[in-house]
């Protein structure tokens, strides 16, 4: 399990890391099913961004196995409200999916 390759400690060091660089609005550390493991946000916003995420890597996934392309492993979207530009980053892991909000 989950646990066993990541502690309480080392989710937490992860987040400061990312947390302590300029522009990072959130951090959120999902198990590999895509439910929040520790976030620096709302749950009730960690839990619904994890839940969009999930979604959308199932679609990522879906679409690199229709053009045999290997694995997913990262999925970066740029957006952009009001005329400021916003980065999602989505790095996945064996174990993890780190998702981080600029």
């Amino acid at each position: 399990m989950l646990q066993s390759l990541i502690n309480r400690a080392e989710v937490k060091a992860i987040i400061r890391r990312f947390e302590e660089r300029e522009g990072i609005r959130g951090v959120i550390i999902c198990d590999s099913s895509g439910l929040p493991i520790d976030s620096n946000m709302d749950i009730n916003l960690s839990e619904e961004i994890a839940a969009y995420v999930t979604s959308l890597i199932g679609k990522g996934r879906q679409v690199v196995e229709a053009l045999n392309e290997g694995s997913l492993n990262f999925i970066r979207l740029e957006t952009s409200a009001g005329g400021e530009s916003r980065e999602t980053m989505i790095a996945l892991e064996e174990n993890l999916i780190l998702i981080i909000l600029k």
